[in-house]
């Protein structure tokens, strides 16, 4: 199924967490219950400057920071943001996606949910794909099956048109993901040919629909595929060595195929994390790493030609998800102290600060990783959190002038 509208809003978010919190001895919510609260919840309302009137309270408010956390999108089945690295939100900071697990009962599948009236659409129904980088964009870039054939296809976020991209032929192997360049050119994904224990790097012009691979090292697993905002269409790429990831090596590739390695894994750091993304639209990266005994940080800057990167925070403190704003300005991440605190830093001044505590709890699978990320705008923080048993996904909505105090 295609397209179909469900129309919830930030009340129902609420009623269904406060009933949840009630019925906090029991395992599961009745799955009728709460399509009953959704079904029959009214719908906030914008105002003329674009703010949100929500109905109802927020989950929690952040003692600290001030910011109103909300539950988004909420239902039944496990949720997840996708991933924080590439945020899937439309450019006017008002929409963004979210994938939903399959149930018994139900199918998994992928909407696009609206923060400021809380309607919800579905883009696809069943196993929900990951769907491709490709931040604060207008379109969704999705991998689905459509009669027998495996496409690239779209959906824009706002008037939720569905275009078909482009065909993926199986004989090429087992597709990632992928990353579509910012001018809509280009796909890149990673792919694993059959019988082949890692992923090389193909590449295909969307304008001629011509194919090509522009990376294959025998001794790497290609991951993570992003292509940068700054207008070069380079491909940022993380490369582990296999079979026991003894490097983990961050590079740039352009669309020619030739590759570039930014300053990172040793003898520069410890070993990066797998959690990267590009400094706004500039040529810079931000990750995060293990740590030494004698590491001061684990968050870096980079840019391929430097000789060193730059630690960006070294107080002590140990993040692992991690993600930039549009505008470059803000880095997050989340730590492991107890909480699991959501962090939002300056670039520009090197402090940083708690946000919100996003109270999951890892079970080992996605959707309990809080993977954090920015509306473009910088008034919403997105996250996924496992509070209790049922993952799902959350928005913080920052007070006002907070992010000017870092």
């Amino acid at each position: 199924m295609v397209g179909r509208d469900v129309q919830g809003g930030f009340e129902a978010d609420m009623r269904v967490e406060r009933l949840r919190r009630s019925c906090a001895n029991q395992s599961v919510l009745p799955a009728v219950l709460i399509a009953v609260l959704l079904t029959g919840a009214a719908m906030a309302q914008t105002d003329d400057t674009g703010g949100a009137t929500v109905y109802g309270d927020p989950v929690e408010v952040d003692a600290e920071s001030g910011a109103e956390i909300y539950l988004v999108g909420a239902d039944e089945r496990p949720a997840d943001n996708i991933y924080g690295e590439q945020p899937y939100s439309d450019p006017g900071s008002r929409r963004i996606a979210i994938r939903y697990y399959p149930t018994e009962d139900r199918p998994g599948g992928i909407e696009i949910v609206d923060l400021y009236d809380g309607s919800r659409h579905e883009v696809l129904s069943g196993k929900p794909p990951f769907p491709a980088f490709h931040p604060w964009s207008e379109w969704l870039y999705y991998r689905q099956w459509v009669d027998g054939q495996q496409m690239l296809r779209r959906c824009n976020y706002l008037t939720l048109q569905i275009e078909n991209v482009a065909p993926l032929p199986p004989e090429r192997g087992s597709y990632s993901y992928g990353t579509v360049s910012p001018d809509h050119r280009y796909y890149a994904v990673a792919v694993r040919p059959e019988g082949a224990d890692r992923s090389r790097v193909d590449l295909l012009d969307l304008e001629t629909g011509k194919w090509r691979v522009i990376l294959d090292m025998q001794t790497h697993h290609a991951k993570h595929e992003q292509f940068s905002r700054d207008g070069r269409n380079r491909i940022l790429i993380q490369l582990n060595r296999m079979p026991d990831v003894e490097e983990v090596l961050l590079g740039e590739i352009d669309v020619s195929g030739e590759m570039t390695l930014f300053p990172a894994d040793r003898p520069h750091t410890p070993r990066p994390t797998g959690h990267e993304a590009w400094v706004g639209d500039t040529s810079r990266i931000f990750f995060s790493t293990g740590v030494d005994p004698d590491s001061k940080g684990n968050v870096w800057t980079a840019a391929v030609g430097d000789d060193a990167p730059v630690l960006v925070h070294a107080d002590g403190l140990r993040f692992g998800h991690v993600s930039v704003s549009a505008d470059g300005r803000y880095w997050i991440g989340d730590t492991g102290e107890e909480g699991v605190p959501i962090y939002i830093g300056s670039f520009e001044t090197g402090r940083c600060r708690r946000a919100v505590f996003s109270r999951t709890v890892y079970d080992g699978k996605q959707w309990s990783h809080a993977h954090p990320y920015m509306t473009a705008d910088n008034r919403w923080l997105i996250f996924t959190a496992r509070r209790g048993e049922l993952p799902q996904v959350y928005a913080a909505r920052l007070a006002e002038g907070w992010l000017e105090n870092l």
